[in-house]
């Protein structure tokens, strides 16, 4: 009987030790040292890291192919009780923009590859260049690897567009 009371104690506290090893695999929100770990995870490099005027969290980026891409911080607050310092944010903007010949360029890249990738969106942000951006929600917590893979999705479809076009 005490063997199974002693076994059973030992499982609990390996299942709560595993829940909270778990939990800690999750973001609800994100700083800058959060978000260069995935970077550097997907395969690119860090090429700066800041932080706003507003204090909300920006890391510029290359991937191995030398495409440039930022992600940006996005409904971000301080820490409870803060009022001063860096951020933490819920969202996270990640873009690269690519200069073409004329809007019309633009335009006709935006008609092949808009519909090609729903994983991303492709627009026409004016001066003839072609957007690329993904939104990356963190509400409610995004598992460290999915930070990741969000990264490498959106790397892997801007690289083959800036390619092509």
């Amino acid at each position: 009987m005490i063997r199974s009371v002693a076994a059973a104690a030992v499982l609990a506290a390996g299942l709560s030790c595993a829940g909270t090893a778990s939990a800690q695999t999750y973001l609800a929100d994100w700083g800058v040292a959060d978000m260069k770990s995935a970077v550097v995870a997907s395969g690119a490099s860090v090429v700066r890291e800041d932080v706003s005027a507003d204090g909300a969290p920006y890391i510029a980026a290359m991937t191995a192919g030398g495409m440039k891409f930022s992600i940006s911080g996005r409904v971000c607050d301080h820490a409870a009780g803060a009022t001063t310092g860096p951020k933490r944010c819920r969202g996270a903007s990640v873009q690269t923009r690519f200069t073409l010949t004329s809007d019309v360029a633009v335009d006709a890249a935006v008609k092949k590859y808009a519909p090609e990738f729903a994983a991303v969106s492709i627009s026409n942000s004016g001066k003839s260049e072609l957007l690329i951006s993904r939104y990356v929600i963190l509400d409610h917590g995004v598992h460290r690897d999915n930070l990741k893979l969000n990264i490498s999705v959106f790397t892997g479809i801007a690289e083959r567009v800036w390619a092509e076009v």
